[in-house]
């Protein structure tokens, strides 16, 4: 075998969780990101889910999960190109990408990397809960806030399990990660890049207050082609609390991306928009 392959498929296998394909199947892939302090076990159901209509890969950053032992980072661009350069040969067409809250910023940055190195790139950038790269984190920033606050913020998050809001030597470990993450996409410099070539399809929950129309719709200013919003009942977190719905509108979106040209308005029922001129 070749070695540069071998290497190549070993850098990868550090950065994505890959799900088993199917023998004999060729289905899209969707690359997925996940929010601050999780970890590609964020999306462990997603594989099984959508199993008939893509191979999902969660992507293994630094700092948590089998990587705890690492350092976590510190800028995004570079964590970025760091993933751009580990999944550049798993890019072949058709494939999407889903980020997560921060995982949406850092998303955002990889396919801007994937363009800057000349890859092949996504037919679909699903961004979910975070507002446009362009506008400013709303104050005060998360990842600054003192132990107590932070501890609260993630409360109302509603997503923490009890057990380790718990445990204060969990905490000890988690609270590290999680203001590193925030840290990712509430310091992130948005550099002046052209408008991504690929459509953006911008998801947000109808009670997540942070993450408003306004902050959905302005991402339509990061691309030259299609953009569409839908938002699911619920808060932040409406990939778990909405997650049938979710699964849905990515069959439909992943079933249409293996169907139709890059650029094709699935049957999601998503509001498109056009991108102002």
């Amino acid at each position: 075998m070749n070695r540069n392959r071998v290497v190549a498929t070993e850098v990868r296998s550090k950065w994505i969780r890959e799900a088993a394909p199917l023998p004999g199947v060729c289905r899209p892939r969707l690359l997925c990101f996940p929010f601050a302090g999780g970890g590609a076990s964020a999306f462990r159901t997603w594989p099984a889910l959508l199993k008939d209509v893509a191979d999902v890969h969660a992507v293994r950053l630094p700092g948590r999960e089998e990587r705890h032992r690492e350092t976590l980072p510190t800028d995004i661009d570079a964590l970025a190109c760091e993933v751009a350069v580990a999944v550049s040969d798993w890019c072949v067409p058709p494939y999407a990408v889903y980020g997560h809250s921060m995982g949406a910023r850092l998303a955002y940055r990889v396919v801007h990397a994937l363009a800057e190195h000349g890859l092949p790139l996504p037919g679909l950038l699903i961004a979910a809960a975070h507002r446009a790269p362009h506008q400013p984190a709303p104050l005060p920033l998360t990842h600054s806030l003192p132990r107590e606050e932070l501890i609260g913020k993630l409360v109302q998050f509603g997503v923490t399990p009890q057990a380790l809001l718990d445990n204060q030597e969990m905490l000890d470990f988690f609270l590290p990660v999680i203001r590193a993450d925030f840290a990712l996409s509430e310091t992130a410099e948005e550099h002046p890049s052209p408008p991504l070539d690929v459509p953006i399809l911008a998801l947000g929950g109808e009670d997540d207050a942070p993450v408003g129309m306004n902050e959905l719709n302005a991402w339509s200013q990061h691309t030259i082609a299609a953009f569409r919003v839908r938002r699911f009942a619920g808060g932040h977190f409406f990939q778990f609390s909405s997650e049938g719905q979710l699964m849905e509108l990515l069959r439909d979106e992943l079933t249409d991306l293996r169907g139709g040209p890059a650029g094709a308005v699935g049957k999601s029922g998503a509001v498109r928009h056009q991108r102002p001129v």
